[in-house]
Protein backbone atom coordinates (compact mmCIF):
# COMPACT_ATOMS: atom_id res chain seq x y z
CA UNK A 1 0.00 0.00 0.00
CA UNK A 2 1.52 3.36 -0.99
CA UNK A 3 2.04 6.03 1.63
CA UNK A 4 -0.51 8.85 1.63
CA UNK A 5 0.56 12.16 0.15
CA UNK A 6 1.96 14.53 2.77
CA UNK A 7 -0.73 17.12 2.10
CA UNK A 8 -3.62 14.63 2.40
CA UNK A 9 -6.22 15.85 4.88
CA UNK A 10 -6.25 13.94 8.14
CA UNK A 11 -10.05 14.14 8.19
CA UNK A 12 -10.33 11.46 5.49
CA UNK A 13 -8.23 9.09 7.58
CA UNK A 14 -10.14 9.94 10.74
CA UNK A 15 -13.44 9.19 8.99
CA UNK A 16 -12.16 5.84 7.72
CA UNK A 17 -10.73 5.03 11.16
CA UNK A 18 -14.01 5.77 12.91
CA UNK A 19 -15.96 3.72 10.37
CA UNK A 20 -13.57 0.78 10.78
CA UNK A 21 -13.73 1.08 14.59
CA UNK A 22 -17.53 1.07 14.54
CA UNK A 23 -17.40 -2.05 12.33
CA UNK A 24 -15.00 -3.75 14.75
CA UNK A 25 -12.12 -3.73 12.26
CA UNK A 26 -9.53 -2.61 14.79
CA UNK A 27 -6.51 -3.28 12.57
CA UNK A 28 -7.74 -0.88 9.90
CA UNK A 29 -8.90 1.63 12.51
CA UNK A 30 -5.49 1.57 14.16
CA UNK A 31 -3.67 2.11 10.87
CA UNK A 32 -5.93 4.99 9.82
CA UNK A 33 -5.66 6.73 13.21
CA UNK A 34 -1.85 6.42 13.08
CA UNK A 35 -1.79 7.98 9.60
CA UNK A 36 -4.14 10.78 10.69
CA UNK A 37 -1.93 11.52 13.71
CA UNK A 38 1.19 11.67 11.53
CA UNK A 39 -0.50 14.05 9.09
CA UNK A 40 -1.63 16.31 11.91
CA UNK A 41 1.87 16.41 13.40
CA UNK A 42 3.40 17.08 9.98
CA UNK A 43 1.03 20.04 9.63
CA UNK A 44 2.14 21.37 13.03
CA UNK A 45 -1.13 20.52 14.79
CA UNK A 46 -1.84 18.40 17.83
CA UNK A 47 -3.36 15.07 16.77
CA UNK A 48 -6.12 15.22 19.36
CA UNK A 49 -8.88 13.25 17.62
CA UNK A 50 -6.43 10.75 16.14
CA UNK A 51 -4.69 10.14 19.47
CA UNK A 52 -7.89 9.68 21.45
CA UNK A 53 -9.23 7.44 18.68
CA UNK A 54 -6.06 5.36 18.58
CA UNK A 55 -6.15 4.97 22.36
CA UNK A 56 -9.76 3.69 22.09
CA UNK A 57 -8.67 1.11 19.51
CA UNK A 58 -5.76 -0.02 21.68
CA UNK A 59 -8.03 -0.22 24.72
CA UNK A 60 -10.52 -2.30 22.72
CA UNK A 61 -7.62 -4.62 21.88
CA UNK A 62 -6.78 -4.87 25.63
CA UNK A 63 -3.54 -2.98 25.13
CA UNK A 64 -3.95 -0.47 27.96
CA UNK A 65 -0.25 0.24 28.33
CA UNK A 66 0.19 1.30 24.71
CA UNK A 67 -3.10 3.23 24.81
CA UNK A 68 -1.75 5.16 27.80
CA UNK A 69 1.52 5.82 25.99
CA UNK A 70 -0.37 7.37 23.06
CA UNK A 71 -2.18 9.74 25.43
CA UNK A 72 0.97 10.50 27.42
CA UNK A 73 2.67 11.54 24.18
CA UNK A 74 -0.30 13.74 23.31
CA UNK A 75 -0.12 15.31 26.79
CA UNK A 76 3.60 16.07 26.32
CA UNK A 77 2.96 17.58 22.88
CA UNK A 78 0.08 19.65 24.26
CA UNK A 79 2.25 20.89 27.14
CA UNK A 80 4.93 21.94 24.65
CA UNK A 81 2.32 23.95 22.73
CA UNK A 82 0.75 25.41 25.87
CA UNK A 83 -2.59 23.65 25.33
CA UNK A 84 -3.49 22.97 28.96
CA UNK A 85 -6.99 21.67 28.20
CA UNK A 86 -5.77 18.98 25.82
CA UNK A 87 -2.91 18.11 28.16
CA UNK A 88 -5.27 17.70 31.13
CA UNK A 89 -7.78 15.55 29.21
CA UNK A 90 -5.03 13.32 27.84
CA UNK A 91 -3.45 13.00 31.29
CA UNK A 92 -6.74 12.04 32.94
CA UNK A 93 -7.32 9.20 30.49
CA UNK A 94 -3.66 8.13 30.56
CA UNK A 95 -3.79 7.93 34.35
CA UNK A 96 -6.80 5.63 34.21
CA UNK A 97 -5.18 3.42 31.55
CA UNK A 98 -1.86 3.32 33.41
CA UNK A 99 -3.67 2.34 36.61
CA UNK A 100 -5.34 -0.51 34.76
CA UNK A 101 -1.94 -1.73 33.50
CA UNK A 102 -0.10 -1.28 36.84
CA UNK A 103 2.21 1.50 35.61
CA UNK A 104 2.42 3.09 39.06
CA UNK A 105 5.33 5.45 38.37
CA UNK A 106 3.55 6.83 35.31
CA UNK A 107 0.35 7.26 37.33
CA UNK A 108 2.20 9.22 40.03
CA UNK A 109 3.97 11.50 37.54
CA UNK A 110 0.89 12.16 35.45
CA UNK A 111 -1.33 12.67 38.50
CA UNK A 112 1.10 15.24 39.90
CA UNK A 113 1.04 17.17 36.62
CA UNK A 114 -2.75 16.94 36.37
CA UNK A 115 -3.11 18.20 39.93
CA UNK A 116 -0.92 21.20 39.05
CA UNK A 117 -3.14 21.95 36.05
CA UNK A 118 -6.31 21.56 38.13
CA UNK A 119 -4.98 23.99 40.75
CA UNK A 120 -4.34 26.60 38.07
CA UNK A 121 -6.87 28.77 36.30
CA UNK A 122 -6.22 27.88 32.66
CA UNK A 123 -8.60 24.92 32.34
CA UNK A 124 -12.07 25.45 30.92
CA UNK A 125 -15.17 24.50 32.87
CA UNK A 126 -15.83 21.75 30.29
CA UNK A 127 -12.36 20.25 30.76
CA UNK A 128 -12.77 20.33 34.53
CA UNK A 129 -16.16 18.58 34.20
CA UNK A 130 -14.71 15.88 31.93
CA UNK A 131 -11.81 15.29 34.30
CA UNK A 132 -14.14 15.00 37.28
CA UNK A 133 -16.18 12.42 35.36
CA UNK A 134 -13.03 10.50 34.40
CA UNK A 135 -11.40 10.53 37.82
CA UNK A 136 -14.42 10.11 40.10
CA UNK A 137 -14.98 6.53 41.13
CA UNK A 138 -18.42 5.15 41.80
Amino acid sequence: MPLPPVDAPADEYLARARKAFDAGDFGVARREFVIAAALERDAGRLPVAASFGLSRVLFAQSNNKEAAQVLSELARDAAAKGDDNTEARALADAIWLNRESNQRADVRNEAARLLTLMRGTSLSAETRRLIRETTTTS
